[in-house]
């Protein structure tokens, strides 16, 4: 059994598609879910982001009961340098790769992770996920919440395939 410890973005949260596919995968498997809230405060990107993102993460950790699994988006990415210190499995939904902390984090963690992200995201660039050495899901023209042009069912089709990666990701824990 595994805790998987939610870490949603900046207007993300832990009610959106991407977390919902992933509690629904949880709860299947008889995992524990640990979603963190939050309400960022203005200003959070001037002063840094990565303390705030640590002591929420950190409260949630402390509450899980089995092995903690982070499945982080976005503002949530930035708990990659406490993952690393703490050998943590993560699944990096659509990380802030433009952060070189972020990057390096994600990189120097032991343990294994799956990075997931879209070529139309700005924030996602190749050259970064390459450099981590992880396991990486690229989607081709998905957005920053991984959504791609076209009929609705192009963006249940991601969310399938995305949904897939994290149960085979999970499993090989």
């Amino acid at each position: 059994m595994i805790s998987g410890i939610l870490v949603p973005g900046h207007g993300y949260t832990v009610e959106g598609s991407l977390f919902d596919l992933a509690d629904a995968i949880l709860t299947a498997r008889g995992d524990e879910v640990v979603p963190v809230r939050w309400t960022p405060p203005d200003g959070l990107f001037q002063v840094g982001p990565e303390p705030f993102v640590r002591v929420h993460v950190a409260a949630a950790l402390h509450h899980a009961t089995a092995r903690p699994v982070l499945i982080a988006k976005s503002l949530g990415t930035h708990a990659a340098a406490l993952a690393a210190e703490r050998a943590l499995p993560a699944v990096w939904l659509t990380p802030i790769l433009t952060d070189p902390a972020v990057v390096a984090a994600i990189a120097a963690n032991p343990a294994p992770a799956l990075i997931v992200g879209g070529t139309a995201d700005r924030l996602w660039l190749p050259e970064a996920v390459r450099a981590t050495g992880k396991p990486f899901l690229e989607i081709s023209d998905g957005d920053h919440s991984l959504r791609v042009p076209g009929p609705v069912r192009a963006y249940t089709d991601v969310l399938g395939t995305v949904g897939t990666a994290v149960e085979e990701f999970l499993a090989a824990l």
